[in-house]
């Protein structure tokens, strides 16, 4: 009987986890190197920027826009595939003097037929698909095409080859720098904190104020920000009278905007909005807290479903009680807007932030919601769709560009007038109704947008 039928159970166990160990180790080691060679071409010394610049021909080939170059083939393989292989085969050779030797010959022969794959297909491989739009990419421990197609719209992130583990621990699953970010609530605790942050992080962010940008009766003012935008942030929101509108209706109609507006781009864009953990836990007698609750959780019906949505990438930030201007807590609302940007960057969608666990308590309700809230499929097809939904929190999916930071009005006023999407926009720093204050207002009339089972209606506070 040959040796390989005979192995034990335990012997089959260790030959698993020592391949499977080997794989990630060898493939995050080029990772690794991928990041090294993306930090040279950006260096201020020339010889490292000489040193890494063979790396060119792999975006050469397949370029930002996604489109393949076929007299950049023979480059791409010397310059990218061919180190890529000789770096998995010298981890293998390695690994020869602490594991056993049948998983390090599995693995040597896998990522040889893997590099055979795409010789053949002179690099044309699974991995580089040129998409007319990109779909959404859903969760996978492993890099698909959609994943890593946009390494090539953005080369600062979406480092990983075959796991995405490099960017998870590196926080390289979102790109910040140089993308639009049009954000609401930008005068509460935690809004004006995500804009100063991404600020830093080299996003392009302009604020949108309510009554001055929009009104729960007209949001035609948001549209030439929302055009030129990559992501959306919503920040914003009151409790008491206001809370319906401000926390459920408000969102759901800039939302639905966005993506009508958005909805022919190559690159999906990205809504991040921010919940809360009453979501999960009562309002303990306060009218102010059950309206407030109401509001949030009638949101959050929605907000499982748009983590299907194929049409943009949604983020859901939960966090817990955070001192602001509606009432006290444990951390800051710049503490609670580091803590979401950290999770964000490698790959969260689901993006708990909390001191009390009750966020991480509501990760199943918050699918639960979406799953009852009246999705017109048929009732196999949705239970599907929502248990997928249950293994999204690291998902992510993210042009090129380095833009002006919108840090003051002069600055505000240079980047409307070189970035046409944003005209029209008022000056930063202007109140707002914001997540974390309790301003009143008076309600008119109710904006229309979509209810929650996706049809049009009229939504009152």
């Amino acid at each position: 009987m040959p040796a390989w039928m005979s192995l034990s159970w335990e012997s089959f166990q260790r030959l698993i986890l020592h391949g499977s160990a080997l794989f990630v180790v060898a493939t995050f080691v080029f990772d690794a190197i991928h990041f090294g060679l993306h930090l040279c071409l950006r260096s201020r010394y020339r010889w490292l920027r000489w040193l890494a610049s063979p790396h060119l021909a792999h975006h050469d080939f397949f370029d930002g826009l996604l489109l393949f170059h076929d007299e950049a083939i023979l480059p791409n393989l010397l310059h990218h595939v061919i180190p890529e292989y000789a770096t998995q085969m010298l981890v293998c050779a390695l690994a020869f003097a602490v594991l056993d030797t049948m998983p390090v010959i599995i693995v040597m022969a896998i990522f040889t037929v893997l590099f055979a794959s795409v010789i053949v297909l002179k690099g044309k491989d699974h991995s580089h698909v040129p998409f007319p739009i990109i779909p959404v990419a859903r969760w996978t421990l492993f890099v698909g095409a959609r994943y890593h197609v946009m390494h090539h719209v953005y080369p600062e992130s979406h480092m990983s080859s075959f796991t995405k583990l490099f960017d998870i621990l590196m926080g390289t699953a979102c790109q910040i720098r140089g993308r639009r970010v049009v954000l609401t609530g930008a005068s509460g605790s935690f809004g004006s904190a995500m804009r100063d942050l991404l600020e830093r992080a080299g996003a392009v962010v302009v604020t949108l104020k309510f009554g001055v940008d929009w009104t729960y009766e007209d949001y035609s003012g948001v549209d030439s920000a929302l055009e030129g935008a990559d992501i959306l942030v919503l920040a914003h929101g009151a409790k008491g009278e206001q809370a319906m509108q401000a926390n459920c209706a408000s969102f759901l109609a800039l939302i639905n905007r966005f993506k009508s507006l958005t909805q022919n781009r190559q690159v999906p864009v990205e809504v991040w909005a921010v919940g809360s953990e009453i979501e999960c836990h009562p309002a303990f007698g306060d009218p102010d807290l059950r309206s407030y609750a109401q509001s949030k959780r009638a949101y959050a019906q929605v907000g499982a479903r748009l983590m299907l949505d194929q049409g943009f990438l949604y983020r859901h930030i939960v966090p817990s009680a955070f001192r602001s201007q509606m009432g006290p807590g444990v951390m800051s609302g710049r503490t609670t807007a580091a803590i979401a940007l950290w999770l964000i960057r490698r790959g969260f969608r689901y993006v708990p932030v909390t001191y009390t666990g009750i966020a991480f308590v509501n990760f199943i309700p918050f699918f639960l919601r979406g799953l009852l809230a009246g999705s017109q499929a048929s009732r196999r097809p949705r239970f599907l769709r929502a248990f997928s939904a249950l293994l999204l929190p690291f998902h992510s999916t993210t042009r090129r560009g380095q833009e002006p930071n919108v840090r003051s009005p002069a600055a505000a006023a240079r980047v409307l007038k070189t970035h046409p999407p944003h005209r029209g926009l008022q000056e930063p720093n202007q109140p707002t109704v914001d997540a974390l204050c309790d301003r009143q207002e008076s309600i008119h009339r109710p904006p229309l947008v979509l209810d929650l089972h996706g049809r049009e209606s009229s939504v009152h506070g």
